[in-house]
């Protein structure tokens, strides 16, 4: 009886741990079954579809542990992740994915430039559908404040100093078509909003639109003007540094504060915002190559070892950037 008695106590703790073992398998089926639940429920009872949906979320992320696990076990995820990892950061793939949304941009670009022209052509047509043209204003006005971040985020990773003239731009351009839409979704929406209080409103919207008309045509040309004296500025400074840079180092410590002076000119015109007078938008350069200049010609300055290289280093920098200054000096803007 001993016997028998010891052996059926293994065989219940046995059983008794590879139930505790893999209960947290479970887990994550009974989250993924509880959020589909919630989805169902949430047109019904709308606070326990969104609580059911949490505690689905939190069961999956619970039970994510042991399915991982036993993942890391397979060869095939890891075959399949390898041949992702070494296909999508090759060299060619990365600058196929760059023609890609350059491409992608070009195309909502222009969408973007017809877009509002083909608004005044449906109200001409039928003044009356004010919903629509209430919608339309909105999407317009959404353009205005995600397009330019969406220009930013499209831009190319790699080679930035080579693609530093494109870079420049697609801002330029991304904030026209931005300011365009934004002005005439808001002359659109201030059309619909009148037209919805008296039809006798929509009178003024000939004067409505030529006066926002008029209003981002003088806002464009003043962006265009300060993005040219911008460069200018940028330019003049550059070369003043290039040439600081060009001249032999001195004994007295006068070439360590005439090279720091100068980049600190040539900082502020880089870390200028293109074409907005704000805290957000494109700087002239990117913030890499601002962080990598700071390096080098701290280095130069202080006559660190290397410094020789990191000075004809900077200078190529430097006059990359003032050549693509050099095509919009505008010495009256």
């Amino acid at each position: 009886m001993q016997w028998y008695e010891d052996d059926a106590m293994s065989n219940w703790y046995q059983a008794h741990g590879g139930v505790r073992t893999h209960w947290k398998f479970v887990v994550t089926p009974a989250g993924i079954a509880l959020t589909y639940w919630s989805n169902g429920l949430y047109y019904t009872h709308k606070a326990p579809g969104v609580v059911l949906f949490l505690c689905g979320l939190a069961l999956m992320g619970i039970g994510r542990r042991p399915w991982q696990r036993i993942a890391e076990n397979w060869q095939t995820p890891k075959r399949i992740r390898h041949w992702l990892g070494t296909t999508f950061e090759s060299p060619a793939w990365i600058s196929c994915w760059g023609y890609l949304k350059l491409t992608v941009w070009g195309v909502i670009a222009f969408r973007a430039a017809l877009y509002p022209l083909n608004q005044w052509d449906r109200i001409v047509a039928d003044p009356h559908q004010l919903i629509d043209y209430f919608k339309n204003a909105q999407l317009m006005l959404v353009f205005c404040f995600v397009f330019p971040f969406f220009t930013r985020w499209i831009a190319p990773k790699d080679d930035l100093l080579e693609r530093l003239e494109g870079r420049l731009w697609r801002a330029m351009i991304s904030r026209t078509l931005a300011n365009f839409n934004g002005a005439c979704g808001l002359a659109l929406l201030l059309y619909a909003l009148l037209s919805m209080l008296s039809l006798g409103y929509a009178k003024v919207l000939p004067a409505l639109a030529l006066t926002i008309g008029v209003a981002t045509v003088v806002a464009t040309h003043k962006m265009w003007a300060r993005f040219r004296k911008l460069c200018t500025q940028a330019h003049k400074d550059i070369q003043a540094l290039i040439r600081t840079l060009e001249k032999p180092p001195s004994e007295d410590g006068e070439y360590e504060f005439t090279v720091l002076e100068a980049w600190d000119l040539v900082e502020r015109d880089l870390r200028t915002r293109v074409d907005t007078g704000y805290g957000f938008g494109t700087r002239l350069a990117p913030k890499a190559v601002i962080a990598a200049l700071d390096e080098k010609l701290v280095a130069v300055s202080k006559g660190a070892p290397g410094g020789e290289e990191a000075r004809d280093q900077a200078l190529d920098v430097l006059k990359a950037i003032r050549d693509v200054c050099e095509g919009r000096i505008d010495a009256v803007a």
